[in-house]
Order: C-alpha cells, then sequence, then structure tokens
C-alpha cells in the first residue's frame, strides 16, 4: 500500500520540483520591481512539497524520503539566502548539511552534500568569516576525493532522488562540475585569506577542469587565465606564465576563427574578441617589462625543466611558447622581447584608447615608458640609452597634456614625478658621453643640460605644487604614502640646480640658493617631524653633508669653477 501511494504522490511531487526548478531558471526574465517573483513561487511549491513529507511520509523510514526532505529544505535554503533571508537561509542550509553527512560519501547523498557545501562556503565568504567558510569546502574536498576512490557508481543528481534509479549509461559530469565550483570557491577564499600560492593552485585547476569538460565560455576562460597569468608574472614564474598566456592565446585563437566563420551573426562576440585580444596584450606586455627586470648572467642561467602542469599539451601552444623567452641573459635577447612587447603595446592600445579607457590606456602608456627603461639596463651604448630616454619622456609629455588634473591628479603626479626622474637619467648619461670625448662639456652640451634640468626642475615642482592648498601653502604634516616622494622631489630639485652649468658668477650663486633652499626645506621637515625621518634615512645625511659643503662654498668670495653636486662628493669641472 505504501509503494503504490508514495510513488502515485512521488511522482507528481517531482513534477511539480521540475516546475519550480524551470521558475528559478526564468527568473532572470522579472521585472525589476519584483525580482524575486519567481523565487517566492518555487519557495511555495518547495514549502508545500515539504509539508507534504513532513505529514504523510516523514514516519516511514526510507531513505528516499530522508534524501527528498534534504533536497527541499536545501532549496529553501538556497532561495533564502538569495532573496536577503540570510540568517534563516544559513540556519536550514547547516541543519542540511547534519542530516547529508550520514550518505555523504555514498552515491545517493554525495552530489547533494557537495552543493550544500558550496553553498554554505560561499555565504560565510560574503560574510567575511574566511576560515569558516574555508571549512566547509575543504570538506567538499575531501569527500570529493572519498567518492573518487570508493564510489564506483555514479553519483545521485537532484532529479534521480525521485525515482532512485541510477543510470549506468550516465556519466559524471554534474557531480565533475560541482566540484569544479568548490575549487572555485577555495580559490576565491584562499585568496582572501592572503595565501596566493594556494589561490593560484586552485585557480589552475578550476581552468584545468573547465578545459577538459569543455565546460566554460572562452572569452571568461582567456579573462581567468591573463589573471592567473599575472600572479606568475609578479612571482617571477616566467615558464608558469609563459605557458598561462599562450594557452590564453590559442584558446582565443580558435574561437576568433570559429566567430570569423559567420561574423555577421556575431558582432557582439567580435567586440569580445577585441577587448580579449587587448587584455591579453597588457599581459604579455608586464610579462615583457618583468622579464627584462630579472636579468640573468649567462652562467647562471637554469634548464628549462617544467616542473608544472600544462593546462594544454599541444604543439601549437608549445610553439608558441617557444618563440618567446623566459629569462634574459643579453642586449640581443632584451631587444627582441623589447620589440614583441611592442607590438602587444600596439594591441592594447588599438582597443584602450584614451577617451573609452582613461585608466586602461595610462597605464599601458606606464608600461611602454617601464619597458623602454628596462632595455636602458641591457644597452652598453649611452647614446642609444639617452635616446630610450627621451621617448620615454616624449610619451608622458604627450599623455600628461592630454589629462585634466582634476579628474586624474594621482595619475599626473605619478607621471610628473617619473618625468623628473628620466631628466635625471639624461643629465647623467650626457655628463658621462661629456667625459668620454676629447672636448668634454661644450657650450653646446652644456645648453643641452641646463635644458634637460630646467625640465626636471620644472615636473617636480609642479608634483610638489599639486600639494599645495588654495593658499598656495604646503600642509605643516604631510600623509606617510606622500611623504617620501615630496622629500625627494625636493631632493631632485636641489641637485638640478647644482647640476645648472653657469659661467656668470651672480647665476651661480643664485643656483647655490635654490639648491641650499631645497635641501633646508627637507632638513628642516625631518626635525618638525621626527616620525618621518627614517623615509629619507638615506638622503638626509647627504643633505646635511650637501649643506656644510655648500656654506663653506659660499663663504668664498668668488665661484671660480662650475659646481656639480653628487650624491656624496663635489665634482668639479674646469
Amino acid at each position: 500500500m505504501f509503494v503504490s501511494e508514495f510513488s502515485i504522490w512521488v511522482t507528481a511531487a517531482q513534477e511539480r520540483y521540475l516546475a519550480a526548478k524551470k521558475l528559478l531558471n526564468n527568473d532572470k526574465n522579472n521585472r525589476p520591481s519584483d525580482p524575486y517573483r519567481n523565487k517566492y513561487e518555487a519557495r511555495d511549491i518547495f514549502a508545500q512539497i515539504e509539508v507534504e513529507l513532513e505529514k504523510d511520509w516523514k514516519s516511514i523510514d526510507s531513505l528516499q524520503v530522508r534524501l527528498l526532505s534534504m533536497l527541499i529544505k536545501y532549496h529553501l535554503g538556497v532561495i533564502a539566502h538569495e532573496t536577503d533571508d540570510r540568517s534563516s537561509g544559513c540556519e536550514i542550509l547547516t541543519n542540511v548539511l547534519e542530516e547529508i553527512r550520514e550518505v555523504a560519501i555514498k552515491p545517493e547523498g554525495c552530489y547533494l552534500a557537495l552543493n550544500v557545501l558550496n553553498q554554505l562556503g560561499v555565504i560565510w565568504n560574503d560574510r567575511g568569516e574566511f576560515e569558516k567558510a574555508l571549512q566547509y569546502l575543504t570538506e567538499a574536498e575531501d569527500i570529493y576525493k572519498k567518492v573518487k576512490d570508493t564510489c564506483k557508481m555514479r553519483p545521485y543528481e537532484f532529479e534521480d532522488i525521485f525515482t532512485m534509479e541510477n543510470d549506468e549509461n550516465k556519466d559524471w559530469i554534474a557531480f565533475e562540475k560541482v566540484f569544479t565550483y568548490s575549487l572555485y570557491y577555495l580559490a576565491q577564499v584562499y585568496g582572501h585569506l592572503h595565501d596566493d600560492k594556494k589561490s593560484a593552485m586552485y585557480c589552475r585547476e578550476v581552468l584545468k577542469r573547465q578545459l577538459d569538460s569543455g565546460e566554460f565560455e572562452t572569452i571568461d576562460w582567456v579573462f581567468n587565465c591573463v589573471t592567473l597569468a599575472h600572479h606568475y608574472i609578479q612571482q617571477n614564474s616566467f615558464l608558469e606564465a609563459r605557458h598561462l598566456l599562450s594557452c590564453a592565446a590559442h584558446v582565443l585563437l580558435k574561437y576568433e576563427i570559429k566567430v570569423e566563420q559567420n561574423i555577421e551573426e556575431n558582432r557582439d562576440a567580435w567586440t569580445e574578441i577585441h577587448h580579449s585580444k587587448a587584455s591579453l596584450s597588457c599581459g604579455w606586455l608586464k610579462y615583457s617589462i618583468n622579464l627584462l627586470a630579472c636579468a640573468v648572467k649567462p652562467d647562471e642561467k637554469t634548464d628549462d625543466t617544467e616542473t608544472f602542469c600544462k593546462l594544454i599539451v599541444d604543439e601549437e601552444v608549445s610553439k608558441r611558447e617557444n618563440r618567446i623567452p623566459y629569462i634574459i641573459t643579453n642586449y640581443n635577447e632584451a631587444r627582441n622581447i623589447f620589440l614583441f612587447a611592442q607590438n602587444h603595446t600596439t594591441v592594447a592600445k588599438s582597443y584602450y584608447i584614451l577617451n573609452e579607457y582613461a585608466n586602461n590606456y595610462v597605464q599601458i602608456t606606464q608600461d611602454h615608458s617601464k619597458l623602454f627603461k628596462n632595455l636602458i639596463a641591457y644597452d652598453p651604448d649611452l647614446g642609444r640609452q639617452c635616446k630610450m630616454h627621451k621617448r620615454r619622456m616624449d610619451m608622458l609629455e604627450d599623455l600628461l597634456d592630454k589629462l585634466n588634473p582634476q579628474f586624474y591628479l594621482s595619475v599626473c603626479r605619478q607621471i610628473q614625478f617619473e618625468i623628473g626622474e628620466i631628466c635625471h637619467e639624461m643629465i647623467d648619461l650626457k655628463t658621462k658621453i661629456a667625459h668620454l670625448v676629447r672636448d668634454g662639456i661644450t657650450v653646446t652640451r652644456a645648453k643641452k643640460i641646463n635644458c634637460i634640468a630646467t625640465k626636471g626642475i620644472h615636473y617636480f615642482q609642479k608634483f610638489i605644487d599639486s600639494f599645495k592648498d588654495r593658499d598656495g601653502k604646503l600642509p605643516e604634516v604631510f600623509s606617510e604614502d606622500t611623504v617620501r616622494p615630496v622629500l625627494i622631489a625636493h631632493f631632485y630639485i636641489g641637485r638640478y640646480y647644482s647640476k645648472l652649468i653657469e659661467s656668470d658668477t651672480n647665476k651661480k650663486l643664485h643656483n647655490l640658493l635654490k639648491t641650499e633652499e631645497y635641501y633646508k626645506f627637507i632638513v628642516k621637515y625631518a626635525e618638525q617631524n621626527e616620525q618621518h625621518a627614517p623615509f629619507i634615512k638615506q638622503e638626509l645625511p647627504v643633505v646635511n653633508e650637501m649643506l656644510e659643503l655648500m656654506t663653506e662654498k659660499m663663504s668664498r668670495k668668488g665661484f671660480p669653477h662650475v659646481l656639480i653636486l653628487g650624491m656624496k662628493e663635489l665634482v668639479f669641472f674646469p
């Protein structure tokens, strides 16, 4: 009697269950004024099924009845959480977890158990309780491993609980997919816990599983792959980063070819591809910048044994990787990666134009400047070094002219400071070049040095002035994140005035007084704000030494030589 009545009831309940699931799947069509309408309707259906289970069938000792009860409560808990009744939703799901643990590693309960644990992991992650979220998600990982080791039968999916029939011909796709979500959430939680190594490991596993299953959106996958590559770039793990970027390029190219076959119907997809290619190019640009910053001596070159697990084992991917170095030992290698990155800079800027993506455009231009800067370290030719600094200066000045400081104050400050530093590098290079030639510092060379020094003063002064209030006064105390840049800007300006080459005695004296003025600002600020003195602990003794030497110099009656202030000594040129 029980069997026939229950069979009739469970068949009808399954139809209602599927209707409720359909409502949940279509809830995106709800009006903005009533966003939870479908969820509430589905909740009412689930609630009615739960009432019937409790009233008519809960007294029966049946695994199916218990599983159905847990399944319905799971959906009610999820709906409660998603309709802002988070406390109730968490309580319901926690109670379900206590029940499901009894069958969590059995075919009938493992799929439901992973779903419950994932939901609890998400809830506690959203609450900022990352350690608690981690407990639930690691439990899901443990269950998955035990099921894979011990379970021969395919895990029951939600609908299977209504029939308690396990189709051996079906695969484990649903179970594997829900565990992929577990890994995805674990990556997020470890990221919040600042365990970047584990977060990256789980991200890599998610990307690998998505590729193997074919369950992924290409554009999202490429974006996530590039993002993960950035992590390895920051760790100077260039083999891993190169592989990830190559995989992203490979997957994107295959998708691009597919879209091109019917481009008229895929205009939106083509725009997304263009965006993804620009994002990928930014990744290659970062890769090249960091690679150039990590010079390796030829005798320190290690073997290229790859110890990491590859996302894609494919000849085309390997060819793409092998065209791109992962270590740099000489200028020719550095120049090749520089040219490679230059091409990607062009691709990135073709999408991230200034008028539409100002922040991205600014970042790309700043990275382009870093690319030149890092190549300079490999170039033995002082003249080429100077020309590359000039290229940096030109592109940054052009960018600065296009930005409104009112809206991009922080960026403008960065660029002003960088241009000021570039001028300093150029003066040092031109001075070195002058030492290497017979005629030394000629009038023409002196004018060029003075012109560059004046430009350096201009940009550092603009940087300093950006901190002044409406009355034109600097704050008495700078914030900890700005105090060093502001004081270093004063230090640079003082040095620039000392580098100006003048034959007129009055102008020499004027420049020395200006140097003294900017150096004394640093000393006075450090005396009045002792808590900030450590921010310039290396420069402060140099400044004090220079002030003593200048006092001695200005006490003399004349200035027979051009004064050039070095970091720790005075150098005179006849």
